[in-house]
């Protein structure tokens, strides 16, 4: 089961479903990956995951910033 999201414009034909950014797509193989396999809080607005595809093996991080408060 995937996470979307309608698309906020409305028209007469059927709707279209924008990805939810709570999802990712390997790199490799282009398989879902839900949830990373560890996540580090580098600071208080830094936060790196680490994923796998569970189908392909693929490893890779992300870097999530947030904005200072």
């Amino acid at each position: 089961m995937e996470l979307r999201t309608p698309s906020p414009r409305k028209t007469a034909t059927p709707r279209k479903y924008d990805y939810s950014r709570l999802v990712n797509s390997c790199a490799q193989c282009g398989e879902t990956i839900f949830m990373p396999e560890w996540s580090e809080y580098l600071s208080q607005n830094r936060v790196r995951h680490l994923w796998e595809c569970e189908a392909c093996g693929y490893k890779f991080e992300t870097l999530v910033c947030f904005p200072e408060l």
